[in-house]
């Protein structure tokens, strides 16, 4: 097998074909079980869609706020050409000023903490801890029920980031995102 003196682990005396200690059947995801192990690919897939999804969420309650800070004769103005366009096509459109200005905040609101808590955990996502995992699983999940419940109102839109809160949320339940939480 091996010439007499020679240590079969030694790389350079050519015993480079001895086969790694451990469980070499079972797969990456038990190499998510090292403390020292990196973000799997799925997690990191995660961390990023949050980071955009959170950025997303920030730059979009910002342009919300910005349109708050119309003059109420321009806001006017917008909402009577939005009228007369809408009458065009037979739609009546009753919205006054002080709705359209109370719909844009809470928009802004919204917007806001979606992105707040969705940059918050994705800076967080790297630390191990099974709060971190459960955060992010009941966070996509809240928001995926949400844009569910707008996908069937009538939103077909919703239907894009649906399918990113199932597949970010179908990533961490996978079996290399609890094996890296520590959750087999």
């Amino acid at each position: 097998m091996f010439p007499s003196g020679q240590d079969p682990y030694d790389r350079s005396q050519g015993g480079g074909d001895v086969p790694p200690r451990g469980m070499p059947d079972f797969g990456a995801h038990f190499d998510a079980l090292h403390p020292d192990a990196p973000l799997p690919r799925k997690v990191a897939i995660v961390r990023v869609l949050m980071f955009v999804g959170g950025v997303c969420g920030m730059a979009l309650s910002a342009l919300f706020l910005m349109g708050l800070s119309a003059p109420p004769d321009a806001m006017a103005e917008a909402l009577r050409q939005q009228a007369d366009m809408a009458a065009e096509q037979g739609v009546e459109l009753s919205l006054g000023i002080e709705a359209m200005r109370s719909m844009m905040v809470v928009m802004a609101v919204i917007t806001g903490v979606y992105g707040l808590l969705s940059t918050l955990l994705a800076g967080r996502i790297r630390r191990r801890t099974v709060g971190v995992f459960w955060g992010v699983v009941v966070f996509q999940g809240a928001a995926g029920a949400l844009l569910l419940w707008s996908l069937f109102s009538g939103d077909l839109l919703a239907i894009v980031p649906l399918g990113f809160a199932v597949t970010m949320v179908a990533h961490m339940l996978s079996r290399e995102g609890r094996a890296h939480y520590g959750l087999l």
